[in-house]
Protein backbone atom coordinates (compact mmCIF):
# COMPACT_ATOMS: atom_id res chain seq x y z
CA UNK A 1 0.00 0.00 0.00
CA UNK A 2 2.91 2.61 1.05
CA UNK A 3 4.84 2.05 -2.43
CA UNK A 4 1.90 2.14 -4.44
CA UNK A 5 0.70 5.39 -2.39
CA UNK A 6 4.20 6.73 -3.27
CA UNK A 7 3.89 5.58 -6.66
CA UNK A 8 0.70 7.64 -7.23
CA UNK A 9 2.41 11.18 -5.76
CA UNK A 10 5.02 10.32 -8.35
CA UNK A 11 2.76 10.53 -10.52
CA UNK A 12 0.64 13.58 -9.72
CA UNK A 13 4.50 15.38 -9.31
CA UNK A 14 5.28 14.05 -12.78
CA UNK A 15 1.59 15.61 -14.39
CA UNK A 16 2.46 18.81 -12.27
CA UNK A 17 5.88 20.54 -13.44
CA UNK A 18 4.92 23.59 -12.67
CA UNK A 19 2.65 25.69 -10.19
CA UNK A 20 -0.24 26.01 -12.81
CA UNK A 21 -0.17 22.50 -13.60
CA UNK A 22 -0.58 21.40 -9.98
CA UNK A 23 -3.34 23.22 -9.48
CA UNK A 24 -5.10 22.46 -12.80
CA UNK A 25 -4.50 18.80 -11.54
CA UNK A 26 -5.66 19.48 -7.77
CA UNK A 27 -8.90 21.15 -9.28
CA UNK A 28 -9.60 17.72 -11.36
CA UNK A 29 -9.71 15.83 -8.20
CA UNK A 30 -11.85 17.90 -6.05
CA UNK A 31 -14.35 18.81 -9.22
CA UNK A 32 -14.55 14.66 -9.49
CA UNK A 33 -15.44 14.83 -5.63
CA UNK A 34 -18.13 17.38 -5.73
CA UNK A 35 -16.17 19.88 -4.81
CA UNK A 36 -17.76 23.53 -6.62
CA UNK A 37 -15.77 26.62 -8.00
CA UNK A 38 -16.85 29.75 -6.87
CA UNK A 39 -16.90 33.08 -8.95
CA UNK A 40 -14.62 35.32 -6.76
CA UNK A 41 -16.99 38.10 -8.65
CA UNK A 42 -19.77 36.56 -7.11
CA UNK A 43 -21.74 36.97 -3.78
CA UNK A 44 -21.38 34.06 -2.22
CA UNK A 45 -24.23 31.95 -1.10
CA UNK A 46 -22.48 28.16 1.30
CA UNK A 47 -24.42 26.48 2.78
CA UNK A 48 -23.70 23.60 6.05
CA UNK A 49 -22.03 20.07 4.33
CA UNK A 50 -20.73 22.36 1.38
CA UNK A 51 -17.88 21.40 -0.45
CA UNK A 52 -16.35 24.73 -2.43
CA UNK A 53 -12.80 26.02 -3.73
CA UNK A 54 -11.42 29.26 -5.55
CA UNK A 55 -8.38 29.62 -7.88
CA UNK A 56 -6.15 32.63 -8.19
CA UNK A 57 -3.99 32.96 -10.90
CA UNK A 58 -4.11 29.26 -11.95
CA UNK A 59 -1.29 29.01 -9.62
CA UNK A 60 -2.80 28.81 -6.16
CA UNK A 61 -6.03 27.41 -4.56
CA UNK A 62 -7.75 27.31 -1.44
CA UNK A 63 -10.67 24.95 -0.66
CA UNK A 64 -12.90 24.37 2.27
CA UNK A 65 -15.71 22.39 3.64
CA UNK A 66 -18.36 23.07 5.59
CA UNK A 67 -19.67 20.71 8.55
CA UNK A 68 -22.06 21.21 11.71
CA UNK A 69 -20.98 23.57 14.32
CA UNK A 70 -19.35 25.51 12.01
CA UNK A 71 -18.17 28.38 14.01
CA UNK A 72 -17.13 25.62 17.37
CA UNK A 73 -13.64 24.98 16.77
CA UNK A 74 -12.35 27.38 14.42
CA UNK A 75 -10.55 26.81 10.88
CA UNK A 76 -8.54 23.24 10.16
CA UNK A 77 -6.18 24.57 7.49
CA UNK A 78 -2.97 22.66 5.74
CA UNK A 79 -1.24 25.05 3.61
CA UNK A 80 1.91 24.09 1.39
CA UNK A 81 2.90 25.42 -1.81
CA UNK A 82 2.54 24.58 -5.63
CA UNK A 83 6.11 26.12 -6.95
CA UNK A 84 9.60 24.87 -6.79
CA UNK A 85 12.86 26.46 -7.81
CA UNK A 86 13.40 26.48 -11.62
CA UNK A 87 14.52 28.20 -14.80
CA UNK A 88 12.13 30.84 -16.31
CA UNK A 89 11.90 31.84 -20.09
CA UNK A 90 12.26 35.13 -20.60
CA UNK A 91 10.59 37.06 -23.46
CA UNK A 92 12.44 37.37 -26.46
CA UNK A 93 14.33 34.30 -25.75
CA UNK A 94 15.62 32.77 -28.43
CA UNK A 95 19.58 33.15 -28.92
CA UNK A 96 21.20 31.11 -32.10
CA UNK A 97 25.10 31.01 -31.84
CA UNK A 98 27.42 30.32 -34.68
CA UNK A 99 24.58 29.76 -37.20
CA UNK A 100 24.38 26.48 -35.75
CA UNK A 101 22.62 26.26 -31.67
CA UNK A 102 19.41 27.53 -30.76
CA UNK A 103 19.77 28.29 -26.65
CA UNK A 104 16.85 29.77 -24.87
CA UNK A 105 17.61 33.21 -22.42
CA UNK A 106 16.37 32.11 -18.96
CA UNK A 107 16.19 33.74 -15.44
CA UNK A 108 16.17 31.87 -12.25
CA UNK A 109 13.35 31.37 -10.56
CA UNK A 110 14.18 30.21 -6.14
CA UNK A 111 17.24 28.94 -5.13
CA UNK A 112 18.00 26.15 -7.40
CA UNK A 113 21.30 23.88 -7.09
CA UNK A 114 22.59 24.90 -10.60
CA UNK A 115 25.26 22.05 -10.76
CA UNK A 116 22.47 19.72 -10.72
CA UNK A 117 20.67 21.08 -14.08
CA UNK A 118 23.16 20.49 -15.88
CA UNK A 119 23.55 17.42 -18.39
CA UNK A 120 19.55 16.74 -17.67
CA UNK A 121 17.37 16.24 -20.34
CA UNK A 122 14.46 19.02 -19.80
CA UNK A 123 11.30 19.53 -20.89
CA UNK A 124 8.80 22.82 -20.83
CA UNK A 125 5.50 23.57 -19.57
CA UNK A 126 3.66 26.98 -17.72
CA UNK A 127 0.82 28.88 -19.73
CA UNK A 128 0.22 30.75 -22.26
CA UNK A 129 -1.94 34.00 -22.57
CA UNK A 130 -4.08 34.28 -25.92
CA UNK A 131 -6.49 36.71 -27.02
CA UNK A 132 -9.90 36.95 -25.67
CA UNK A 133 -13.17 38.92 -25.60
CA UNK A 134 -11.48 42.10 -24.67
CA UNK A 135 -7.89 43.47 -24.15
CA UNK A 136 -8.97 43.27 -19.95
CA UNK A 137 -9.94 39.74 -19.95
CA UNK A 138 -7.63 37.56 -22.11
CA UNK A 139 -7.52 33.78 -21.74
CA UNK A 140 -4.56 31.34 -20.73
CA UNK A 141 -4.34 28.08 -21.38
CA UNK A 142 -1.58 25.43 -19.67
CA UNK A 143 0.66 23.81 -21.83
CA UNK A 144 3.24 20.92 -21.05
CA UNK A 145 5.73 19.29 -23.89
CA UNK A 146 6.02 16.47 -22.06
CA UNK A 147 9.09 15.48 -23.31
CA UNK A 148 13.12 15.87 -23.16
CA UNK A 149 13.57 19.35 -25.94
CA UNK A 150 16.16 20.71 -24.01
CA UNK A 151 19.24 20.64 -22.17
CA UNK A 152 22.39 22.45 -20.37
CA UNK A 153 25.27 20.65 -21.07
CA UNK A 154 28.48 20.44 -19.30
CA UNK A 155 31.38 22.10 -20.07
CA UNK A 156 34.38 19.04 -20.41
CA UNK A 157 36.84 18.74 -17.93
CA UNK A 158 39.29 19.16 -20.72
CA UNK A 159 38.43 23.08 -20.80
CA UNK A 160 37.83 23.50 -17.37
CA UNK A 161 40.43 21.57 -14.91
CA UNK A 162 39.56 23.27 -12.27
CA UNK A 163 35.46 22.18 -12.17
CA UNK A 164 36.17 19.58 -9.51
CA UNK A 165 38.00 22.04 -6.79
CA UNK A 166 34.70 24.18 -6.78
CA UNK A 167 32.91 26.59 -9.43
CA UNK A 168 30.49 29.16 -9.37
CA UNK A 169 28.10 29.11 -12.08
CA UNK A 170 26.84 32.47 -14.23
CA UNK A 171 23.00 32.00 -14.66
CA UNK A 172 23.38 34.33 -17.56
CA UNK A 173 26.12 32.94 -19.53
CA UNK A 174 26.37 29.18 -18.03
CA UNK A 175 22.97 27.79 -17.63
CA UNK A 176 21.43 28.84 -21.07
CA UNK A 177 19.57 25.40 -22.69
CA UNK A 178 20.50 24.14 -26.29
CA UNK A 179 16.44 23.96 -27.54
CA UNK A 180 17.64 22.58 -31.05
CA UNK A 181 20.20 22.84 -34.07
CA UNK A 182 19.53 25.36 -36.44
CA UNK A 183 21.11 26.33 -40.84
CA UNK A 184 22.73 29.40 -42.14
CA UNK A 185 19.27 30.62 -42.95
CA UNK A 186 17.34 29.90 -39.70
CA UNK A 187 14.98 33.07 -38.27
CA UNK A 188 15.13 32.76 -34.83
CA UNK A 189 12.74 35.43 -33.87
CA UNK A 190 9.52 34.47 -32.45
CA UNK A 191 10.29 30.75 -33.11
CA UNK A 192 9.35 29.73 -29.47
CA UNK A 193 5.66 31.44 -30.55
CA UNK A 194 6.20 28.98 -33.29
CA UNK A 195 6.36 25.69 -30.82
CA UNK A 196 3.86 26.71 -28.37
CA UNK A 197 0.94 27.62 -31.31
CA UNK A 198 2.12 23.45 -32.77
CA UNK A 199 1.82 22.16 -29.25
CA UNK A 200 -1.34 23.40 -28.02
CA UNK A 201 -2.95 23.82 -31.66
CA UNK A 202 -3.30 27.64 -31.11
CA UNK A 203 -2.88 29.94 -33.95
CA UNK A 204 0.42 31.54 -33.35
CA UNK A 205 -0.74 35.96 -33.95
CA UNK A 206 -3.35 34.56 -30.72
CA UNK A 207 -0.71 33.93 -28.80
CA UNK A 208 0.18 37.43 -26.95
CA UNK A 209 2.44 36.07 -24.35
CA UNK A 210 4.13 33.08 -22.49
CA UNK A 211 4.79 31.77 -18.52
CA UNK A 212 7.15 28.97 -19.01
CA UNK A 213 9.46 26.52 -16.92
CA UNK A 214 12.25 24.44 -17.57
CA UNK A 215 11.66 21.16 -15.97
CA UNK A 216 13.32 17.63 -15.60
CA UNK A 217 12.22 15.35 -18.15
CA UNK A 218 12.86 11.66 -16.61
CA UNK A 219 10.02 10.75 -14.28
CA UNK A 220 10.86 9.88 -10.66
CA UNK A 221 11.42 6.20 -9.58
CA UNK A 222 11.31 4.11 -6.52
CA UNK A 223 15.31 3.43 -5.54
CA UNK A 224 17.01 1.02 -2.48
CA UNK A 225 17.22 -2.61 -2.34
CA UNK A 226 13.91 -2.51 -0.41
CA UNK A 227 11.99 0.01 -2.69
CA UNK A 228 12.60 2.32 0.49
CA UNK A 229 13.42 5.54 -0.99
CA UNK A 230 11.49 8.71 -3.22
CA UNK A 231 14.18 10.14 -6.13
CA UNK A 232 12.10 12.67 -7.51
CA UNK A 233 11.81 16.69 -8.60
CA UNK A 234 10.03 19.45 -6.81
CA UNK A 235 9.27 17.04 -3.86
CA UNK A 236 9.62 20.35 -2.05
CA UNK A 237 6.48 21.10 -2.17
CA UNK A 238 4.57 18.90 -4.27
CA UNK A 239 4.82 15.88 -1.58
CA UNK A 240 3.31 18.15 0.74
CA UNK A 241 0.84 19.64 -2.00
CA UNK A 242 -0.40 15.74 -2.75
CA UNK A 243 -0.77 14.10 0.77
CA UNK A 244 -3.16 17.55 1.89
CA UNK A 245 -4.93 17.30 -1.06
CA UNK A 246 -5.11 13.32 -0.54
CA UNK A 247 -6.04 13.28 2.91
CA UNK A 248 -8.80 16.25 2.21
CA UNK A 249 -10.42 14.55 -0.13
CA UNK A 250 -10.37 11.35 2.16
CA UNK A 251 -12.27 13.50 4.34
CA UNK A 252 -14.88 15.03 1.86
CA UNK A 253 -16.68 11.54 1.21
CA UNK A 254 -17.14 10.99 4.76
CA UNK A 255 -20.27 13.04 4.88
CA UNK A 256 -20.14 13.41 8.41
CA UNK A 257 -18.65 17.23 8.76
CA UNK A 258 -17.77 19.08 11.36
CA UNK A 259 -16.13 22.67 11.80
CA UNK A 260 -14.61 24.08 7.99
CA UNK A 261 -12.01 22.53 6.66
CA UNK A 262 -9.61 24.25 4.45
CA UNK A 263 -6.88 23.23 1.69
CA UNK A 264 -4.52 25.74 0.98
CA UNK A 265 -1.92 25.34 -1.88
CA UNK A 266 -0.44 28.64 -2.50
CA UNK A 267 2.21 30.15 -4.78
CA UNK A 268 5.58 31.64 -5.12
CA UNK A 269 7.07 30.71 -1.57
CA UNK A 270 10.33 29.97 -3.35
CA UNK A 271 10.58 34.02 -4.28
CA UNK A 272 9.20 35.26 -0.34
CA UNK A 273 5.27 34.75 -1.01
CA UNK A 274 5.19 38.53 -2.01
CA UNK A 275 2.64 38.59 -4.32
CA UNK A 276 -1.41 38.42 -4.58
CA UNK A 277 -1.28 34.33 -5.06
CA UNK A 278 1.43 34.14 -2.55
CA UNK A 279 1.31 33.44 1.40
CA UNK A 280 2.07 36.77 2.41
CA UNK A 281 -0.93 38.55 0.06
CA UNK A 282 -4.28 39.18 1.31
CA UNK A 283 -6.01 36.46 -0.62
CA UNK A 284 -6.12 33.72 1.89
CA UNK A 285 -7.31 36.07 4.93
CA UNK A 286 -9.84 37.67 2.62
CA UNK A 287 -11.55 34.20 1.23
CA UNK A 288 -11.99 32.96 4.74
CA UNK A 289 -13.60 36.55 5.68
CA UNK A 290 -15.81 35.97 3.12
CA UNK A 291 -16.86 32.61 4.21
CA UNK A 292 -17.44 33.83 7.69
CA UNK A 293 -19.71 36.84 6.27
CA UNK A 294 -21.51 34.41 4.08
CA UNK A 295 -22.33 31.57 6.41
CA UNK A 296 -22.42 33.48 9.58
CA UNK A 297 -24.03 37.02 8.48
CA UNK A 298 -20.71 39.09 10.01
CA UNK A 299 -17.22 40.18 9.62
CA UNK A 300 -16.68 39.72 13.73
CA UNK A 301 -17.33 35.82 13.43
CA UNK A 302 -14.09 35.51 11.32
CA UNK A 303 -11.84 36.86 13.98
CA UNK A 304 -13.31 34.54 16.41
CA UNK A 305 -12.93 31.63 14.06
CA UNK A 306 -9.20 32.99 13.44
CA UNK A 307 -8.75 33.25 17.74
CA UNK A 308 -9.66 29.30 17.87
CA UNK A 309 -7.80 28.00 14.40
CA UNK A 310 -5.15 25.79 13.78
CA UNK A 311 -2.90 25.67 11.01
CA UNK A 312 -0.13 23.66 10.02
CA UNK A 313 1.96 24.87 7.56
CA UNK A 314 3.68 22.00 5.79
CA UNK A 315 6.82 22.20 3.76
CA UNK A 316 9.64 20.10 3.99
CA UNK A 317 13.07 19.43 6.69
CA UNK A 318 16.59 18.56 5.97
CA UNK A 319 17.37 14.84 6.49
CA UNK A 320 20.83 14.37 7.89
CA UNK A 321 23.14 13.59 4.98
CA UNK A 322 25.64 10.56 5.45
CA UNK A 323 28.68 12.46 4.06
CA UNK A 324 27.61 15.77 5.55
CA UNK A 325 26.94 15.08 9.32
CA UNK A 326 28.71 18.23 10.42
CA UNK A 327 26.34 20.33 8.97
CA UNK A 328 23.42 19.48 10.63
CA UNK A 329 22.86 20.13 14.57
CA UNK A 330 24.58 18.17 17.00
CA UNK A 331 21.37 16.98 19.16
CA UNK A 332 18.75 16.92 16.50
CA UNK A 333 18.99 15.14 13.38
CA UNK A 334 15.99 13.98 11.95
CA UNK A 335 16.71 10.35 9.60
CA UNK A 336 14.81 9.35 6.65
CA UNK A 337 12.41 6.43 7.58
CA UNK A 338 12.26 7.91 11.14
CA UNK A 339 9.26 9.50 11.01
CA UNK A 340 8.03 13.27 10.13
CA UNK A 341 9.47 16.44 11.68
CA UNK A 342 8.51 18.93 13.76
CA UNK A 343 10.19 22.22 12.88
CA UNK A 344 11.57 24.67 15.94
CA UNK A 345 13.77 27.98 15.19
CA UNK A 346 15.32 30.87 17.57
CA UNK A 347 14.50 33.61 14.80
CA UNK A 348 10.98 32.41 13.77
CA UNK A 349 11.44 31.59 10.44
CA UNK A 350 9.42 28.44 11.43
CA UNK A 351 6.19 29.40 13.47
CA UNK A 352 6.24 26.41 15.96
CA UNK A 353 6.38 27.22 19.46
CA UNK A 354 5.67 24.96 22.72
CA UNK A 355 2.23 25.21 22.46
CA UNK A 356 2.16 24.31 18.81
CA UNK A 357 4.87 21.25 19.89
CA UNK A 358 2.36 20.30 22.64
CA UNK A 359 -0.17 19.71 20.09
CA UNK A 360 1.59 18.18 17.09
CA UNK A 361 2.37 15.58 19.70
CA UNK A 362 -0.65 14.53 20.64
CA UNK A 363 -1.82 14.54 16.85
CA UNK A 364 0.48 12.11 16.37
CA UNK A 365 -0.27 9.82 18.64
CA UNK A 366 -3.64 10.19 17.57
CA UNK A 367 -2.56 9.14 13.93
CA UNK A 368 -0.07 6.47 15.40
CA UNK A 369 3.11 7.68 14.10
CA UNK A 370 6.63 8.26 15.48
CA UNK A 371 8.17 12.18 15.08
CA UNK A 372 11.03 14.16 14.96
CA UNK A 373 12.40 17.51 15.85
CA UNK A 374 14.03 19.39 13.29
CA UNK A 375 16.49 22.90 13.68
CA UNK A 376 19.01 24.33 12.35
CA UNK A 377 22.82 24.20 12.90
CA UNK A 378 23.23 27.25 14.98
CA UNK A 379 26.25 28.80 12.15
CA UNK A 380 24.01 27.60 9.42
CA UNK A 381 20.23 29.36 9.00
CA UNK A 382 18.23 27.43 7.12
CA UNK A 383 15.33 28.78 4.79
CA UNK A 384 11.60 29.98 5.84
CA UNK A 385 8.42 28.95 5.30
CA UNK A 386 4.67 30.28 4.65
CA UNK A 387 4.11 29.41 8.60
CA UNK A 388 5.36 32.72 10.23
CA UNK A 389 3.15 34.46 7.62
CA UNK A 390 -0.14 32.78 8.59
CA UNK A 391 0.63 33.24 11.99
CA UNK A 392 1.08 36.68 11.27
CA UNK A 393 -1.71 37.29 9.31
CA UNK A 394 -4.45 35.26 11.25
CA UNK A 395 -2.91 35.72 14.93
CA UNK A 396 -3.70 31.81 15.48
CA UNK A 397 -1.71 28.86 16.38
CA UNK A 398 0.78 27.98 13.51
CA UNK A 399 2.69 24.47 13.28
CA UNK A 400 5.24 24.25 11.03
CA UNK A 401 5.58 20.93 9.75
CA UNK A 402 7.62 18.34 7.68
CA UNK A 403 8.99 15.72 6.29
CA UNK A 404 12.64 15.51 5.81
CA UNK A 405 14.23 15.11 2.60
CA UNK A 406 17.93 14.75 1.16
CA UNK A 407 19.37 17.28 -1.74
CA UNK A 408 16.93 19.73 -1.31
CA UNK A 409 16.58 22.19 -3.83
CA UNK A 410 18.52 19.90 -6.33
CA UNK A 411 16.76 18.88 -9.50
CA UNK A 412 16.04 15.55 -8.27
CA UNK A 413 15.47 15.29 -4.43
CA UNK A 414 15.70 12.22 -2.07
CA UNK A 415 12.57 10.91 0.20
CA UNK A 416 11.13 8.13 2.15
CA UNK A 417 8.35 5.99 1.47
CA UNK A 418 7.19 5.70 5.27
CA UNK A 419 7.58 9.28 5.74
CA UNK A 420 5.63 10.12 2.84
CA UNK A 421 3.02 7.78 4.02
CA UNK A 422 2.91 8.43 7.88
CA UNK A 423 2.51 12.28 6.56
CA UNK A 424 -0.59 11.43 4.58
CA UNK A 425 -2.19 9.97 7.74
CA UNK A 426 -1.36 12.87 9.94
CA UNK A 427 -3.29 15.17 7.44
CA UNK A 428 -6.05 12.82 7.08
CA UNK A 429 -6.22 12.65 11.39
CA UNK A 430 -5.69 16.27 11.39
CA UNK A 431 -8.82 16.71 9.22
CA UNK A 432 -10.82 14.60 10.93
CA UNK A 433 -10.45 15.61 14.69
Amino acid sequence: MKKQYAQNMIDFIQNSPCSFLAVENSEIQLKENGFICLNNVDNWQLNEGGKYYITRNGSTLIAFIIGKDANKDGFKLIGSHTDSPSFVIKPNCEIKVNDNYLKLNTEGYGGMILSTWLDRPLSIAGRVILKGENIFTPKTKTIDFKRPIAIIPNLAIHLNREINNGHKYSKQNEMLPILSLTGENFNEKGYIYELIAKEINVVKDDILDYELFLYEAEKGSLIGLNDEFISCSRLDDLMMVYNSLQAFLTYSKNNNYNGIKVLYLADNEEVGSHTGQGADGALLRDTLKRLCISLFGNEESFYSMAEKSVFISADLAHGLHPNYTDKHDITNKPLLNKGVCLKYSASQKYSTTGVCGAIFDGLCKEAGIQYQKFVNHSDAPGGSTIGAMLASQFNTTVIDFGVCILGMHSIRELGSINDTYDCYKLFEKFYEL
